[in-house]
């Protein structure tokens, strides 16, 4: 009990590596493994949200009309606004370095033209707007300067958004001023031709209309109900996945594999923060054990060291799996935060997976043991952890897809403990390599053993070499020689 007590309080003195290592490294590596469920936790019914581009609005026009502040409140809605200055350096700069995925400039004079372009002589100089035509003779809407970036999509899908706000602004401002003529209405000839023809209407029987007396205030609320349609969430509902094609079973099982998936990938994270703080910890308590005065005063104990050396590692054992069960609650935490239900987790899969990082954690636990026997120091073994740690991180496929790592490095993970694990958790939900497509016992099974293999030879190496140095007494004894005077 003595010695479990010990243990404990070399961890506590030196808790600085448990914060860096178990906590911060363990807490982001959870988190960058549980960024996949976040798409899962929408549900089969979610709706899709497209990428927020990043807009400028250049108005070289006054904001006459109001077109540049009705434009800029239209395209907030789902954008993302930023402020670049009206310069050409500032500009070129602004695309060649992606600030932006879209410029808009609104080129000067634009609102007298998108005045006139619902006119037929054009004539109207924007503020009595006292020309009346045929909207049948309009001219063509006028267009602003786009710039978009050539690295996203989501500069074009933004460039439609404002082709569809300036075409609603100039329906709505038609719409609005447009007076109807029907042919036929003032003379008695009239009303026969319209008796005769009610039953084939066409094209040229339809009313006529004209626009008159347009102003840029008449422009500017036109402008402002095109803004408000566009960020009317009733007008523009999101879109929702359509699941109407599959069965519910289905859609449910989709689901359930995507939870799987994503439960499993951030479990096999976990590799790396375990290998760190484990193998630094368990080196750094055997290394405080192993150091000339409290050997000899452990040798010259009336208990057994070996038992001593139980005690030890039971102790470090217990702490290793009370960090597995601290992480899967954090997992757990993280999953709630993100409206996902544990619950919905296959048990069966879950209890696999918590095995197997149990059983990861004491090949760790062994794995210190060793580097604790060889007499590495706190530096060697944070250096050791680290490197090999790194390598059993890239090669393991817990961080990139299988088909993305080279043959050679893949032929290096399967000779490591890492990969066995990441298997191991694959077979216990049924994802990524297991053979079967399914949940599959006995290559979960076979791959925990060989990770268990993997702990029982560190631990035999660790046994051999600290008994060839405790049979070499000189070797570990102070190399300062004490003279004391008589």
């Amino acid at each position: 009990m003595n010695t479990c007590k010990a243990t404990l309080r070399i961890l506590a003195a030196h808790k600085l590596y448990i914060i860096i290592y178990l906590v911060l490294i363990g807490v982001m590596m959870l988190a960058v493994g549980g960024s996949a469920l976040g798409a899962v936790g929408g549900g089969s019914d979610a709706t899709y949200t497209p990428e927020r581009a990043k807009v400028a609005v250049i108005d070289r026009d006054g904001n006459r009309g109001h077109i540049a502040s009705a434009m800029r409140s239209a395209l907030s809605e789902g954008n993302d606004l930023v402020d670049v200055a009206d310069d050409p350096e500032t500009l070129q700069q602004a695309v060649a370095s992606n600030w932006v995925d879209l410029i808009v400039i609104i080129p000067d004079g634009y609102a007298d033209r998108m005045i006139a372009s619902v006119t037929t002589d054009g004539a109207t100089d924007g503020t009595d707007g006292t020309a009346g035509t045929d909207t049948k003779a309009a001219t063509a809407a006028p267009t602003v300067d786009t710039v978009t970036s050539y690295t996203s999509g989501a500069g074009s899908m933004a460039s439609m958004n404002v082709t569809g706000f300036l075409s609603m602004t100039r329906t709505t401002l038609i719409g609005t001023h447009v007076t109807a003529h029907i042919p036929g209405t003032n003379d008695a000839a009239g009303n026969a031709d319209a008796n005769t023809n009610a039953g084939a209407t066409t094209t040229d029987s339809l009313p006529e209309g004209t626009v008159t007396g347009l102003t840029l205030h008449d422009l500017a609320a036109a402008a402002t109900r095109a803004s408000d349609l566009a960020r009317d969430r009733r007008t523009n509902p999101g879109i929702r996945i359509d699941h109407t094609g599959e069965s519910a079973a289905s859609s449910e099982a989709k689901s359930r594999a995507a939870l799987a998936d994503g439960f499993g990938g951030m479990m096999k994270t976990l590799l790396y923060p375990l290998f760190l703080a484990m193998t630094v910890c368990t080196a750094l308590v055997m290394g405080v054990f192993g150091t000339g005065e409290v050997r000899r005063r452990l040798i010259a104990s009336p208990q057994r060291s070996s038992a001593m050396g139980m005690q030890r590692m039971a102790a470090l054992c217990a702490f290793a799996l009370v960090v597995v069960a601290a992480y899967f609650v954090v997992a757990f935490v993280l999953m709630l935060a993100m409206g996902i239900d544990p619950l919905t987790l296959p048990p069966a899969g879950v209890a696999m997976t918590a095995v197997s990082t149990a059983v990861y954690a004491m090949m760790t636990v062994a794995c210190g043991f060793m580097l604790g026997e060889t007499g590495c120091g706190d530096t060697m073994a944070n250096g050791f952890a680290n490197v090999f740690g790194l390598l059993l991180l890239f090669t393991s496929g817990a961080t990139f897809p299988l088909d993305m790592i080279p043959a050679p490095m893949l032929t290096i993970g399967r000779m490591l403990p890492s990969w066995w694990y990441c298997t191991s958790i694959d077979d216990a939900f049924g994802i990524g390599t297991a053979a079967t497509g399914g949940v599959d016992v006995a290559g979960w099974a076979a791959s925990l053993g060989l990770v268990a293999l993997f702990a029982l030879a560190f631990a035999c190496v660790g046994l051999a070499v600290g008994r060839i140095r405790r049979s070499r007494p000189a070797s570990a004894a102070s190399p300062v020689t004490r003279l004391a005077e008589a």
